[in-house]
Formats: structure tokens, C-alpha cells, sequence
């Protein structure tokens, strides 16, 4: 979660804004298979609305981005033995060539 509170910053007055993130994340099978649900900005409330002020000008910006996401990612892991070759004796000719 992230919030950000209002202010003022020389001739720029912003708003505040905050927005919430989910993850779930769920292995099967030993870590072969794994399943993940991730939400973003979940409340939609991550808009910042900014005024901008100068000597003769004021401008006022409305920042209204739709940036809610849901996200289903399904992993699997091909040969995800454990039995590895971790290279012990390899090249072993080759050293005793030398």
C-alpha cells in the first residue's frame, strides 16, 4: 500500500492519492507447479490531481489514469528433478592430459 499526501511545492499545490496492491502466490507438485493472482491499484484511487499557478496563468490538471489491473500467471517448471549434473569431473581427460 502506498498513500501520498497533499501539498504545496513552490506555485504547485498537489493532491493526495494512494493506491493498494495484492499478491497471492500458491506451489504445487514439489515447486513444478506454481499459480499466482496479483491485483493492482485495487480501489482505483492512485489519480493525483496537480494546479499549477503562475503570474497571469492557473492551471489545473486532472490526472484520471485507470491503472487497475488483475493478473492469473499459471507456472510450470520443466525437469524440475533434483538429481542435477553439477559438472564434478568435468573435463577430467583434459587435466590429466595436461
Amino acid at each position: 500500500m502506498q498513500w501520498m499526501s497533499g501539498g504545496n511545492d513552490d506555485n504547485t499545490k498537489q493532491s493526495s492519492s494512494s493506491y493498494l496492491n495484492a499478491k497471492l502466490y500458491k506451489a504445487f507438485f514439489n515447486n513444478q507447479f506454481s499459480v499466482t493472482l496479483e491485483a493492482n491499484d485495487i480501489f482505483n484511487k492512485s489519480n493525483r490531481d496537480a494546479t499549477l499557478l503562475n503570474k497571469d496563468v492557473t492551471i489545473h490538471r486532472f490526472n484520471t489514469t485507470n491503472n487497475r489491473t488483475f493478473m492469473l500467471t499459471l507456472q510450470y517448471t520443466f525437469n524440475s528433478s533434483r538429481d542435477r549434473y553439477r559438472g564434478q569431473g568435468a573435463g577430467a581427460n583434459e587435466l590429466n592430459r595436461f
